[in-house]
């Protein structure tokens, strides 16, 4: 009653999209399937870091030549200095004169105050 009938046509046509598009290829030892060949890659320039830390250690002065930078909060960071000293360096604000760095302790014991209270 509610039967559809095809006819030959009908039956031709839908075997002949069956073979225009094929099943997605198997991807081999040899050779990745294609859409993994190539992803977009999101990330920082190489080096961004390293010149982030550089940047907050010219912040410090002289006796330090950066290595590594964390955020402490919104406006300061914790410089890690190649002579194994840290500071605390305010983020410099146009038209304000900049504040001094503070050198810290990281692991929040010695004569120095610690880095992260």
């Amino acid at each position: 009653m509610f039967g559809i009938a095809l006819g030959s046509a009908d039956l031709a046509a839908a075997a002949s999209t069956a073979t225009r598009y094929p099943p997605h290829p198997v991807a081999s030892p040899h050779r990745p399937a294609a859409h993994t060949l190539r992803r977009p890659k999101f990330r920082p320039a190489r080096g961004a870091a390293a010149q982030d830390a550089a940047r907050l250690g010219a912040l410090v002065g002289k006796e330090c030549r950066g290595k590594a930078g964390m955020p402490r909060n919104d406006h300061e960071w914790v410089v890690l200095c190649s002579n194994g000293k840290t500071f605390v360096v305010a983020t410099p604000v146009p038209h304000q004169a900049a504040t001094p760095a503070i050198e810290c302790s990281l692991g929040g014991t010695g004569p120095q105050p610690p880095c992260y209270p």
